[in-house]
């Protein structure tokens, strides 16, 4: 079998060639291409080469199989990138994960340098593992600060400002909670009792 007809036949089939590396082959040329599946990318997958440099392979050269590969693989990766536990700053990044995600947003109205009950929230309920394993796959985190020490950036601080305009924030801690879509659902602030009593003080109010 000649190189061509293996090619041809191959039709840039992705042979594992290591635990973490796969060979990739590009029916009719004898560019050989070995690497990790990154992301896709304007209907290319982006292959990352082990010296670290990256190459384009356009999708619509892998077969049905391997394109499967592609799929599952880039859905893992979306997965393990949504369900994290992550603080946002920038409401409009946070719009669009709960938009994407259709999952219900947390507003924290903070003192976080200065205000007692809000570094008591964090403390008692936002640190504890029982609280990030919830949040993480369940909802959307914003910190929206007012510290007293720690200096904003300023669209972050004028943001905020207008944020606890909107939403009619006097008092901190302050809980806004909104639903995917953006719509204000429920209001609450600290709460006694722990991790497991807050998560479930959140469910309540997001049914």
């Amino acid at each position: 079998m000649n190189k061509s007809h293996l090619l041809s036949v191959a039709a840039l089939a992705i042979l594992a060639v290591s635990a973490g590396a796969r060979t990739w082959k590009e029916a009719g040329s004898d560019r050989v291409i070995e690497g990790d599946y990154n992301r896709t990318e304007d209907g290319k997958a982006v292959i990352i080469r082990p010296n670290g440099t990256s190459v384009k392979v356009p999708l619509s050269r892998l077969s049905d199989e391997d394109q499967k590969v592609i799929a599952d693989l880039a859905a893992a990766k979306t997965a393990t990138a949504t369900n994290v536990y992550k603080w946002e700053t920038d409401i409009d990044v946070a719009k669009k994960r709960a938009k994407d995600e259709k999952k219900p947003m947390l507003l924290d109205f903070t003192g976080s340098d200065w205000r007692g009950w809000c570094m008591k929230l964090k403390k008692e309920v936002f640190d504890t593992p029982e609280f990030q394993q919830y949040a993480k796959g369940k909802l959307v985190l914003v910190e929206v600060d007012f510290p007293h020490s720690k200096k904003l950036p300023k669209e972050e601080k004028e943001q905020n400002e207008k944020l606890a305009k909107e939403y009619n924030v006097s008092g901190f801690p302050t809980i806004i909670l909104l639903n995917s879509k953006g719509t204000k659902v429920a209001q609450t602030g600290y709460q006694d009792g722990g991790p497991e009593k807050y998560v479930e003080h959140l469910k309540g109010l997001l049914k």
